[in-house]
């Protein structure tokens, strides 16, 4: 599905997104296509649109919902471009690295890992961003690694069941009515067919989908996740220094950053508050 959809000339879903036109790379000639929902097969029923774009799958419901789990495949990209041969020798180790460490339950607590485990993955991503040797060969071997990812996710959407899902962001998904036991089997399913395939999974008490990019998650005992362009901290931040967190790996404005996270979770407490008033 994603492959027919990327031969179409309205590829891209993002247009406002770039400066100039973008020249997409096509495999094959154009296809009489312009969009792709999930229908029939899929619940026997129309399903909102699961957009396929350059980077995955991103799909949305906008609602408020409770009890809900967060899966998050880790590092989709470069795991499937190693198991379809695509990483030279170097980059084979450092993913193979990467994998021990997370393979390490304690991992998230030491803080040289955690270090070590993120320079690890820009490098990877970085890698993947530029596979091959020309332009053409680039962008072949990463649509392979990508729709292999989007092959998987999407299988992994039907087997939560669609109308379950109400987020879905390139390799990671909301889904609602969680079962533990469901997730086991699902596990061991995904990890049988995918060698390295890890992912990580967390329970919240209350979901706010505001857009596939913008979400809540929240627990009662004030844990949280936030990802919104107004009150979020990475915003905030920018908003205050004119630069963004994402980049200022080595230095940073710490009065700033404690402004911008006293921010975030003054909102996290009003919106929080607010759930378990409807709740009554």
């Amino acid at each position: 599905m994603a492959e027919q959809l990327h031969l179409t000339p309205d590829f891209n879903h993002r247009p406002e997104t770039m400066d100039e036109e973008h020249e997409n790379i096509k495999l094959l000639p154009p296809q009489l296509l312009s969009s792709l929902v999930a229908t029939g097969p899929y619940e026997g029923y129309q399903k909102e649109r699961l957009n396929f774009t350059n980077n995955g799958i991103y799909q949305y419901v906008k609602c408020i919902a409770r009890n809900v789990a967060q899966i998050d495949v880790h590092s989709l990209l470069p795991t499937m471009a190693y198991q379809l041969g695509l990483l030279d020798e170097r980059h084979k180790k450092l993913f193979l690295e990467k994998k021990e460490i997370e393979a390490d339950t304690h991992y998230p607590k030491n803080k040289r890992l955690v270090a070590k485990r993120k320079r690890i993955k820009l490098q990877l991503n970085k890698y993947c961003s530029t596979i091959g040797e020309t332009k053409v060969e680039h962008s072949i071997n990463r649509f392979k690694a990508m729709y292999s990812g989007m092959n998987m996710v999407f299988d992994m959407l039907n087997y939560w069941g669609l109308s379950n899902v109400i987020n879905c962001v390139n390799d990671g998904f909301i889904v609602t009515n969680f079962n533990e036991e469901k997730f086991e089997q699902f596990k061991e399913k995904y990890s049988k067919k995918i060698k390295y395939l890890t992912f990580s999974i967390k329970q919240y008490d209350y979901c706010l989908v505001k857009n596939d990019l913008e979400y809540l998650l929240i627990n009662n005992d004030g844990d949280y996740k936030c990802r919104n362009r107004q009150f979020g901290q990475n915003s905030v931040y920018e908003l205050l220094t004119g630069k963004s967190l994402k980049y200022e790996t080595v230095s940073f404005d710490g009065k700033a950053l404690l402004e911008a996270e006293r921010i975030e979770k003054e909102a996290m407490e009003v919106c929080k508050n607010l759930f378990l008033k409807t709740n009554h």
